[in-house]
């Protein structure tokens, strides 16, 4: 038996369309900026705790809300619109389904909310509401990815995670793969459907992760839905 002659072709068409690329360094500023200042004050610590409506284990998730100048969220709107277009178009060219969209198609949902990890806080399998939801960096330290490398809890295994998302989809299947890991650095971004379940794994280094979410709606599936639910 040989190859020669073959023409063999690779298919792999099935799963959720995941898309990783950075922000701007604008952007980053602007939240990593209003991140701090929410937390250095004690009046917006209370009032921004976004905890009880999220799935984390953590001390401080703070919501952005009313919490940018015009300016600033001019620009956090539109860049954030700008990659939620960019990933529905890049998903077309993978499942071949007519569900681009153009930036004024899309509705960014309030609010953007942060993430300040530390040791030994974590982020169970969890989904998010919309239709596209991101992830983006605006810190991680070098430790954490140290830690997986070097430490004897994590150094030594073969699936080492600390501090590392992990996205799940499918059934544990042969030749099947249900879940990917990811090693975020500083000013990523992942975008993936907002029903995509996905989790981040504790790591005892003891230094702070900390990340962004925003989740967007697609208007014109919206308004698909209205007009068949008014049939």
């Amino acid at each position: 038996m040989s190859t020669i002659g073959r023409q063999i072709n690779f298919r792999k068409p099935f799963g959720p369309y995941i898309v990783q690329t950075t922000i701007s360094d604008e952007l980053h500023k602007i939240l990593l900026d209003t991140a701090l200042k929410i937390r250095k004050n004690k009046k917006l610590n209370k009032k921004q705790d976004y905890r009880n409506k999220l799935a984390g284990n953590l001390k401080e998730e703070y919501s952005y809300e009313n919490m940018f100048t015009a300016k600033q969220k001019q620009i956090v709107h539109e860049e954030f619109l700008w990659l939620a277009s960019w990933y529905t178009k890049m998903a077309k060219q993978a499942i071949d389904k007519n569900e681009d969209r153009e930036p004024y198609e899309l509705k960014l949902h309030e609010p953007i909310w942060v993430n300040f990890m530390k040791a030994g806080e974590w982020n169970p399998s969890h989904a998010h509401s919309g239709d596209i939801s991101c992830v983006t960096y605006l810190k991680i330290p070098k430790e954490i990815e140290e830690e997986n490398e070097t430490a004897e809890h994590t150094s030594k295994s073969n699936t080492p995670s600390a501090g590392r998302i992990e996205f799940i989809y499918g059934d544990n299947i042969k030749y099947c793969v249900t879940g990917i890991f990811q090693k975020p650095k500083e000013k990523d971004i992942y975008l993936f459907p907002a029903k995509l379940r996905h989790q981040v794994y504790p790591f005892k280094s003891k230094v702070e992760r900390i990340s962004v979410s925003v989740n967007f709606g697609d208007i014109i599936d919206a308004h698909r839905n209205l007009q068949i639910s008014k049939r």
